[in-house]
């Protein structure tokens, strides 16, 4: 099978499950393809999160990956130039980089960041993808994920950067829960050793999260006045959801 062939037989088996999840055999015969074949093309899009399975029967749906890919390029150029003045102000009054971030998969996606000052600062995290649960960014998003994409979420391996990673799936279902509490949750040292930050949830018209807002600073300066810091996130954050 050509790679070409791969792609068009795989975008396929996407089209057989968007609209209605489905098991192996009905998928094969939605596109037209021997079931050994369909089965293969499955446990690869499962493997990169492109589809997963509904129940212990094999039902498979869309998965994380496709949803949060969806959400990137349909909201990414328009989300960073709506946030951008909004950043650069949240930098100025609270003296720390700002960032925005979406979800891709089971990471986030760093979109934009808006800068500071300081001769000492955080580098630029523009491009980088990193694991979910190991920055704040990734708390705002998964408190708002669906109960089975969560647990699908907290099943998978859960790398460990630092000595402060957090890789328990009960002290990180009960951090999600303090994201929904308190609107903005705090992670310190548990990406890279020497940075906090801490992140807030934006919402789109239909009140699903579609990106998070956070500032971030190093460990031994920020957050200073934690209080204030949290204000002005959630300030910010509560302003541009309400024009997104």
């Amino acid at each position: 099978m050509s790679s070409v062939q791969s792609v068009v037989r795989a975008m396929a088996v996407l089209d057989a499950v968007a609209t209605e999840s489905a098991g192996l055999s009905e998928i094969a015969r939605r596109v037209d393809l021997p079931v050994s074949t369909t089965s293969r093309l499955l446990s690869t899009l499962e493997q990169v999160g492109a589809v997963e399975r509904v129940d212990e029967i094999g039902a498979f749906r869309i998965g994380p990956s496709i949803v949060n890919m969806a959400t990137s390029v349909t909201t990414g150029p328009t989300l960073v130039a709506l946030t951008h003045e909004a950043m650069e102000e949240l930098s100025r009054t609270v003296g720390e980089a700002s960032g925005l971030s979406v979800a891709s998969g089971y990471s986030m996606h760093y979109l934009a960041q808006a800068d500071t000052s300081h001769t000492v600062r955080i580098e630029d995290w523009v491009g980088n993808v990193v694991p979910m649960h190991l920055v704040s960014a990734g708390y705002a998003l998964l408190a708002y994920w669906a109960e089975d994409q969560l647990e699908t979420f907290l099943e998978h391996e859960l790398v460990a950067t630092t000595p402060a990673s957090v890789t328990d799936p009960t002290t990180i279902r009960s951090r999600l829960d303090e994201v929904r509490g308190n609107g903005c949750i705090w992670t310190a040292d548990e990406f890279v050793d020497g940075l906090t930050s801490v992140a807030s949830p934006l919402f789109n018209s239909a009140g699903e999260v579609v990106a998070a807002l956070h500032v971030h600073g190093p460990s031994y300066r920020f957050p200073g006045d934690r209080a204030a810091v949290e204000r002005e996130l959630l300030a910010t954050a509560t302003a541009l959801s309400s024009v997104l």
